[in-house]
């Protein structure tokens, strides 16, 4: 099994390769599939679908293995273990999913957690070990500022997102992602803020409200206030 040249991950503050480990080849990713909800009806062939009640799919979790190789055998067991020790306190010490930042795809990210234990093969001057992280089923793409930010024409979408409030003001957003997500706010002054026909109230300074949520595509808001604010949201997409 042959090591991808200088590839790895990032996950709870470290890249792989701060432990020494070469992520192979073989990495391999079971995507998520669908969640479906389904009932069956009395004297009726087949079943009924719930599955889009919501008007949207569900899926379940994605998983992505990292089956590395470090190069530390059991002939410097001390060696071997210190590091493996280290290597293990890294990954399963962080309680619920981090972001984990595969190199293979710089643009994304994931919500991820390792569950199950990793596992070694010792070998006299290597060994073998296996990574397994749950993952959230979509990915996360941070959407981009084309004035600062390197800008992927594949995903990212030139527009306005900073605004000037002087009585009531409109501004259009484009969510590229895949599903419904929080719409982030900064501003500098509270001020009142319509969203596809829902009004909320915005609170000086950083606002990250659940409720306040950026539709796929295009969305229409109007602010009203004597601010300057800025809107910023991840997208997701599997």
């Amino acid at each position: 099994m042959s090591t991808s040249k200088n590839y790895g991950f990032t996950f709870n503050g470290h890249h792989s390769s701060e432990f020494g480990l070469k992520v192979l080849n073989t990495k391999s990713m079971v995507l998520p599939a669908k969640t479906k909800t389904t009932v069956q009806v009395p004297y009726q062939n087949g079943s009924l679908d719930l599955s889009d009640l919501y008007g949207s799919n569900t899926f379940g979790e994605r998983t992505i293995t990292f089956p590395c190789r470090l190069d530390i055998g059991y002939n410097d067991r001390d060696r071997l273990y210190n590091t493996w020790t280290k290597i293990v306190n890294w990954l399963m010490n962080p309680t619920g999913k981090r972001e984990l930042d595969d190199d293979a795809q710089s643009d994304f990210f994931y919500k991820a957690e390792v569950q199950k234990s990793p596992t070694i093969s010792e070998m006299p001057s290597f060994c073998y070990l296996t990574i397994e992280f749950q993952a959230y089923p979509y990915r996360f793409h941070e959407r981009a500022d084309d004035l600062w930010d390197p800008f992927n024409f594949n995903w990212d979408v030139a527009q306005r997102t900073t605004i000037d409030v002087d009585g009531s003001s409109y501004l259009n957003l484009i969510n590229n992602g895949e599903i419904a997500v929080t719409l982030m706010i900064e501003t500098d002054s509270k001020l009142t803020l319509t969203l596809n026909g829902d009004t909320f109230s915005v609170a000086q300074g950083s606002t990250n409200n659940d409720e306040i949520m950026l539709n796929p595509g295009e969305n229409s808001l109007m602010i009203t206030g004597n601010a300057h604010a800025t809107f910023d949201w991840f997208e997701e997409v599997i």
